[in-house]
């Protein structure tokens, strides 16, 4: 997966940072030896999801989502890699045309930080802005159950009485020995209504998920198991990618 467009637009995002001002086209051009007419097609992907920003003056400077996703509280290895995580998701959403985003772990709530989503997907998009309980939600419930964590010790699992909240916390053992068993998750959220979510690991080595690449969509679509392959190839190139970075 990590092909040519991949790379172009990984080489447009270095060339962006590294520079002191914007750059024109003409001058990213020279700098990334790409095309003009190429590089105005990858230009309009990146600044319409803010990668990038066109200013006035018809040169480029980069945009605030990468500042954004660093600026979250995720956890700190996921800050420090994001950037090279980032075209990936960028591909992803292009791929599928739904939410795309990164799931990450904090204490017993999950984070969504890096979503990228398109006009019709923006209500969604902007709720996932809030962290949700990690139990509620399909990248909460792959990162708990890949980490071992026991439905036991998880807050608002309790149902009305006694008798709901085991069988709560006996229904979520059950999802996440099947989480383990697939290696991925899929779950309507229990916080956004009309939220549907997929969600996959993403690993450094033998260690525990460091965070869940998530697709998710209105539930009255298509089922978003069908991209299933396409969140699985995206994972494994990261995780390529992280193993080469560390």
């Amino acid at each position: 997966m990590p092909g040519g467009p991949l790379r172009k637009a990984l080489a447009v995002l270095e060339a962006l940072a590294e520079a002191s001002r914007p750059l024109t086209l003409s001058e990213l051009s020279r700098l990334v030896n790409l095309p003009k007419s190429t590089l105005h097609r990858l230009m309009l992907s990146l600044t319409d999801i803010g990668l990038a920003v066109r200013r006035e003056s018809k040169s480029y400077e980069l945009g605030t989502y990468l500042s954004r996703l660093g600026a979250t509280s995720g956890p700190a290895g996921v800050q420090r890699l994001s950037y090279p995580v980032t075209p990936f998701l960028l591909e992803l959403f292009q791929l599928t045309n739904r939410i795309v985003s990164l799931g990450t772990l904090s204490g017993t709530n999950v984070q969504h930080v890096g979503t990228l989503y398109g006009q019709e997907h923006a209500r969604l998009a902007m709720a996932l802005r809030q962290p949700v309980p990690a139990h509620g939600s399909a990248a909460g419930k792959l990162l708990l159950a890949l980490s071992r964590r026991d439905p036991a010790d998880l807050p608002g699992t309790a149902g009305a009485g006694e008798g709901a909240t085991r069988g709560r916390r006996d229904a979520l053992r059950r999802e996440f020995e099947r989480i383990r068993r697939t290696g991925l998750s899929y779950a309507r959220s229990e916080c956004i209504p009309d939220l549907v979510e997929l969600a996959a690991p993403v690993r450094l080595g033998r260690a525990g998920p460091v965070a869940a690449v998530v697709v998710g969509d209105t539930v009255n679509t298509r089922d978003l198991r069908g991209v299933a392959r396409a969140l699985l190839d995206t994972v494994s190139a990261i995780e390529q990618q992280l193993a080469d970075a560390c």
